[in-house]
């Protein structure tokens, strides 16, 4: 029997990651965090979070059992190694580079007893078909038996203060029963539930359910916002009455699109699984068509009311307000703000952004102004409010001179136009 230095060691210490480790190291568990970003490591031994939902203070807290490091080799040293690293699109196709290079580092430091755990999103097979072959592979070791693998879904939710790792329920799976009674013990020991399912096929498939039903049903509601606006019906009336019903209806708002690292990318693996099989999945495909197309019709109805004051796209000063994929976050990754201040870009619009959590920005390769402060909104031909964050609650809209657009429906920003 092997004797570990580390019970657990985590790949990839991102949004997803970091939160793990972190998690992990409060319960105890001795952690080795590996990421190949030699910069995020140091910064992170040094106590500073490169993410908003660990604090300073909690990974501070966190380093007095948890190392993170950009050597590979240590990895030998971890009892449990759990994988996750990003599952992107690369020309609307599943990249699972980063699984491959992931499942490439951990197989060359395998040893028996090791207890391996896919948390990436991806499509279903991809624990039997991608991750199993490729740690025989460069380990000469047997899955099952000289070694044990599974696959749990991550939960992440950026920003939520209410479901956080520990308190969200976790399902988990395994390739053989031994195998899952060994993630079962693992994640028992950090989160307050566990949800068994019977294998990798059916886990990877829980969480492409999850973000498709998210997909699906914000869809459904962009096309009813953008029938209502033809039909001078109030879609946000209609959203706010409809929502009061106690039973068979879940609450959905329009907006500018979908963002983040779930919602845009999670129906694209499904409907690459399903095509491998001949039987395309329409309802996600018009799904995804109908939000993709939200930028373009946001762009179109910022031209309408620019036109409803005699003025033009071209040369029309517009403030962007929030380009974060979600309130009260820095992440920007699929947010459909970067399209719309792209097609805006292109219609030559002069375009600012304003985001407190939000930096710097480049589009198409080009730098967006940052603006500083609220007191020049008045300089803008347009505010457009694409993310809601809380701190926008303190501006009075209803003071202001130019157009205010709002695709958010947020209930503190006072707006004559929204989506």
């Amino acid at each position: 029997m092997n004797k570990f230095d580390h019970d657990l060691g985590v790949v990839g210490l991102g949004y997803v990651g970091l939160p793990l480790a972190v998690e992990s190291a409060n319960s105890k568990l001795s952690v080795l965090g590996y990421d190949i970003n030699s910069k995020r490591v140091k910064e992170i031994n040094n106590g500073h979070s490169p993410i908003e939902d660990i604090s300073d203070d909690e990974l501070e807290n966190a380093l007095n059992n948890f190392l993170a490091t950009d050597d590979s080799n240590l990895l030998s040293k971890c009892q449990h190694i759990v994988i996750s690293v990003p599952t992107p699109l690369t020309d609307y196709q599943p990249d699972l580079s980063y699984v491959e290079e992931a499942a490439k580092a951990v197989g060359e430091n395998l040893v028996p007893n090791q207890v391996i755990i896919l948390e990436s999103t991806t499509y279903p097979g991809t624990t039997l078909e991608i991750l199993v072959p490729n740690l025989e592979k460069y380990s000469s070791l047997k899955a099952g038996s000289d070694f044990y693998v599974g696959y749990s879904p991550e939960r992440i939710d950026p920003g939520n203060e209410e479901w956080k790792f520990k308190n969200t329920p976790k399902v988990i799976s395994g390739i053989n029963e031994v195998s899952l009674n060994k993630v079962n013990s693992f994640y028992e020991q950090i989160v307050d539930e566990v949800v068994v399912v019977k294998g990798t096929k059916e886990a990877e498939m829980v969480k492409l359910l999850e973000n498709t039903y998210r997909h699906v049903n914000i869809a459904l509601i962009n096309e009813l916002a953008m029938l209502c606006k033809m039909l001078d019906i109030d879609i946000w009336e209609v959203v706010n009455a409809a929502k009061t019903k106690p039973f068979g209806f879940q609450s959905f708002k329009p907006g500018p699109g979908v963002g983040g690292h779930c919602i845009p990318v999670d129906p694209e693996y499904l409907s690459f699984k399903t095509r491998q099989i001949g039987k395309p999945v329409r309802f996600v495909e018009l799904a995804q068509e109908i939000n993709n197309s939200m930028p373009a019709y946001v762009v179109s109805r910022v031209n309408e009311l620019l036109n409803s004051q005699d003025k033009i796209l071209r040369n029309s000063k517009i403030l962007v307000l929030g380009v974060a994929y979600k309130r009260d976050i820095s992440d920007t990754r699929e947010s459909p703000s970067l399209d719309i201040l792209e097609l805006l870009i292109e219609k030559n619009a002069e375009v600012s952004f304003y985001d407190p959590f939000v930096k710097e920005l480049d589009i198409a390769g080009q730098s967006i102004n940052k603006e500083s402060s609220s007191k020049n909104f008045n300089d803008y031909d347009m505010l457009l409010i694409l993310t809601p964050h809380t701190e926008f609650s303190e501006i009075d809209f209803e003071k202001l001179k130019n157009i205010v657009f709002d695709t958010t429906g947020s209930n503190f920003i006072k707006s004559t136009e929204r989506i």
